[in-house]
Order: structure tokens, then sequence, then C-alpha cells
């Protein structure tokens, strides 16, 4: 018996040891702990030929494998594959939630059938019963039905939801919720809501700042069109960089010629071309007294305690 008070020991049946049956079909390996028993042996046999076999278990063995050695080619070339998107949501951490264009017409059918079906038969107030990370129905302030998923419940009249296709969030009342019927599930579509954040730039830490900031991306690309291209990977999400779809303009270059964020510089060879081209745009923003550079570079003396980094 172990510490936890479990019987540990050897099950046979009609004269046959369970555990090297199981080692011998290529069902189990052998642990460790068997060393000091009087089957080691058998069991290590076992599991030798059944690693020859190369079944279940072992099917992917190999007995002396060969390392491969891949040539690491260093990117050099900045990889520009812009897409269309539709900008649906905006945080007030300057991250961003699209769609795909591509997707968008699969995303109008299924939410037609769904609300379809919704209304043939709708669900019945209050019985749905939300829990933590469930996909649901949210009744949404327009009065029609969307996908969701319950990130947080502090009580019936307060359930925490976040609509997948959407990237906005809502507290709701539970008698707002319903059960997603299985027709409609994210296997049928994928959640069409994907968080971006902007590449390249820095987001004030500031809240008045980043507020400014936050204002105006949503008055100008928030349920607009537009081009996106990931740059490289971050904390929680790909950064990325947007273009308007008409101008072909860069939205986060934009906001370094305002003066409303600071560059994130890359080491990457890359990417040395455009952020030189955003660094020249911050010393324009700068040299103008520009929203952040209005009382001159600050950075010298308190970069630190505004959260921006040279």
């Amino acid at each position: 018996m172990d510490k936890a008070g479990n019987f540990i020991g050897w099950l046979h049946v009609d004269g046959v040891n369970l555990s090297i049956a199981l080692v011998e079909h290529a069902l189990s390996k052998v642990h460790f702990t068997a060393e000091r028993s009087n089957y080691y042996k058998t069991l290590l046999s076992a599991e030798e030929a059944a690693k020859q076999k190369k079944e279940k278990i072992w099917s992917k063995f190999e007995d002396h494998p060969v390392e491969e050695v891949v040539a690491v080619v260093e990117e050099k070339e900045r990889n520009a594959s812009y897409k269309p998107v539709l900008v649906t949501e905006i945080t007030d951490e300057l991250h961003f939630y699209v769609q795909d264009v591509e997707t968008g017409t699969q995303l109008e059918k299924l939410m037609e059938s769904m609300r379809s079906e919704i209304a043939s038969s709708p669900p019945l107030e209050g019985s749905f019963a939300p829990r933590r990370g469930d996909y649901c129905i949210a009744k949404f302030i327009d009065g029609e039905w969307y996908r969701a998923r319950v990130e947080k419940i502090e009580s019936p009249s307060k359930v925490h939801v976040f609509y997948i296709d959407y990237g906005n969030r809502e507290t709701v009342p539970s008698t707002r919720l319903g059960t997603l019927p299985t027709a409609f599930s994210v296997r049928t579509l994928p959640a069409q809501a994907v968080e971006y954040s902007f590449a390249f730039i820095q987001v004030p830490q500031d809240e008045d700042a980043r507020a400014d900031v936050v204002d105006n991306v949503v008055r100008d690309i928030q349920n607009t069109q537009c081009l996106l291209n990931v740059e490289y990977a971050g904390t929680g999400c790909p950064h990325v960089t947007l273009q308007f779809a008409d101008s072909k303009e860069d939205v986060g270059l934009g906001l370094v010629k305002e003066g409303l964020v600071m560059v994130e510089v890359r080491k990457e060879k890359q990417f040395q071309k455009l952020v030189a081209e955003y660094l020249n745009a911050q010393e324009s923003a700068k040299s103008a007294r520009l929203n952040l550079w209005r009382y001159g570079d600050f950075r010298a003396d308190d970069a630190d305690e505004f959260g921006y980094s040279r």
C-alpha cells in the first residue's frame, strides 16, 4: 500500500500476469519502480519485443533515432501578405478583434439560420444555468441572439459573457442566456473574432493618453474593412500592421505621425526599413510637439514612470 492508501501489486488472471501481458501487447510501458520486483527482467524482455513490432504505443519507435540537422535560414525579407478583415471591436488596451472577410458569408448564413431556429423554439427564460467556459447564446441590447462564451459569474443577474464572433464583452442576467444549439457550435464554424495588437508601437501607460489613442482608433477603423498582415508573435496575441482598405495607409504609422504613440524598435533585419519609417515619423511628431510630445522629449527624465522606453 502506498502513502495515498492505494494497493500496489500484481494481478494474475488464469495464471497470466496482466502487467506483463499489457507490456507484451504494446499497451503499456515498464515503470522504473518495477526494478525491485521479481518480474523486472521479464517485463524488460516483453517491452523490447513490443518495441521491435512497432505497434500501438511503439508505432513510432526508432532503435537509433537520427537527429535531423535543419539549416536555420535567417529571414531577411519582411513577409507582407495582407488579407482583408473587418475590425469589430477595440479594447481599452488598444488590442482589437477582427473577422476574416473571406468567411464573413459563412457567419451571416449561420446567424440567420440560428436566429430562425431560436425564433421557432425560443429558450425558456431562466432555464439556462451558466458555467464558466460554457458556450451559449446571449441576447444583445439590440434584441438579437449571438454566440457567446461565459467568462465569469458573479450572480444570476451578473454573468460576464464574451461574444465570440465580434470580440465585445457584456454583463447580462442569466435570463438573457440560452443553450447554444449544436448545429451552430464552434465545431460547425469556429469563433470568428480573432484578437490582435499593433506592431511596432508602444501603447501609452498613462490612462488619459491611452484613452486618446483608443478614441482615435475607434473613430478610424471600428466596423471598417482593413488589410491585416501578421508581423511577429506577441504575448497573448500576434502583432500586426493594419492598412486602410482604400488608401493602403498604415494605421499604426498614422498614430505615430500624430504623436499619439511611441515606436517600439525591433532588431530583426527584415523590419529595419519599416522601423526606420516609424522612427522618422516619430521625430517629425516630436519636432511639431504633437500630443505626447507637446512638452518636448520627456523620455530622458520620466520614461520609466510613464511606462515608455527608448
